[in-house]
């Protein structure tokens, strides 16, 4: 179907791509299986739903996050739900998109931005624990992991010096 409104990423390991908008309901997350596949780290595996939506005759799509671990914003705005209009900026995570309604008969169209995109850290993200809930959790795991492996290093050397001594006493 013509003239459906798009997403078009604006990211840089993606940036031009385009996913136009030809169902009900499009998923969106890092999964293969969503409608629209953004394999980054930043977006959960289902991390937000596109539902198409009519009103008075008029098409309209409304964007729905699903509890996504890093977030969905519109416009710089955390949403947890929010009617979209022709170019909103949408960040799923890190990853930045432009909805792209102009050819549709979406919404009313915006006519001034309400972010601008040259303040928008768009990179990769540094540091993900500070994203992740379970961060300290992994940590203390991986210290007791760390600490456990140089503890069977330090049983292992005590054991081989133990052998040496005895083999050298016996002689």
């Amino acid at each position: 179907m013509a003239n459906n409104p798009k997403l078009t990423v604006l990211h840089e390991m993606m940036r031009g791509k385009t996913f136009e908008l030809d169902k009900e309901v499009m998923s969106v997350g890092r999964r293969e299986s969503m409608d629209i596949c953004i394999p980054e780290a930043s977006l959960s595996g289902h991390h937000a739903d596109l539902i198409r939506n009519e009103r008075d005759g008029k098409v309209f799509y409304t964007l729905r996050d699903n509890d996504s671990t890093n977030g969905t914003r519109v416009n710089d705005e955390p949403i947890t739900e929010k009617e979209l209009k022709n170019s909103d900026l949408i960040l799923f995570g890190t990853v930045e998109v432009l909805f792209d309604a102009k050819d549709a008969k979406a919404s009313a169209t915006r006519t001034a931005p309400t972010i601008d995109i040259s303040k928008l850290d768009t990179g990769v993200i540094r540091q993900t624990t500070n994203l992740n809930p379970l961060a300290g959790k992994e940590k203390a795991k991986n210290s007791q992991i760390r600490i456990a492996f140089i503890a069977g290093i330090v049983i292992v050397g005590l054991v081989a010096v133990a052998m040496i001594v005895k083999m050298l006493m016996a002689l």
